[in-house]
């Protein structure tokens, strides 16, 4: 696992990531997600959209719980935009418990792989103890951090194109939280915490 970049690698690698969150703000844009969800209280982004540290068309949101029939509505109205290519309804797991899920894919620029909006529909408890989290990460998240994270997500790249599954909360906490500097002791802290990798 290749650690060594050179300053022109660093800056296509913040370039990458910078592009992806104007994009990302562009896509919510164009689907009207603001408008559809502001009756329901506030949108709150999370994970790598967040803490702009994508690397990959991935956009992870929280709103207030509604009621199923509500959210299938909510579907609905994504759905009836045809750059909205598909629209995936599920119930909370474990790590989420009452709440309610919706995957929206689209079919917005030019990149091959297709936009994913995760929206998670969540008691507002749940949301507050989430984004806890989420604002201790950023409040660590030095510009050499976020380069290191930015560059060890792109070099665990899976063949879809996407970083592993339940990864990312791992990474944060490895170089956040443990002061995990080497590539190979972050994957074997992923690994440890039962993230899939190679």
């Amino acid at each position: 696992m290749n650690q060594q970049s050179t300053r022109d690698d660093d800056t296509a690698v913040l370039d990458l990531a910078d592009g992806l969150h104007r994009e990302a703000e562009q896509v919510l844009a164009d689907i009207r997600l603001s408008r559809i969800l502001r009756p329901y209280g506030e949108v709150v982004p999370t994970g790598s959209y967040y803490l702009n540290v994508m690397v990959y068309p991935d956009i992870d949101l929280y709103f207030p719980r509604v009621a199923v029939e509500k959210l299938f509505e909510i579907g609905g109205q994504f759905a009836s935009d045809e750059r909205v290519v598909q629209v995936v309804f599920e119930q909370g797991d474990a790590s989420m418990p009452g709440g309610l899920y919706l995957k929206l894919r689209i079919a917005i620029g030019e990149r091959q792989r297709l936009w994913k909006v995760d929206l998670w529909s969540l008691d507002q408890e749940l949301i507050e103890q989430k984004m806890g989290v989420m604002r201790h990460f950023a409040a660590q998240l030095t510009p050499a951090l976020r380069l290191q994270i930015l560059r060890y997500k792109l070099s665990v790249m899976t063949p879809a194109g996407r970083t592993p599954m339940y990864s990312g909360y791992f990474i944060y906490k490895a170089f956040i939280d443990q002061g995990l500097t080497d590539f190979s002791a972050v994957t074997r802290y992923l690994q440890l915490n039962g993230i899939q990798i190679g």
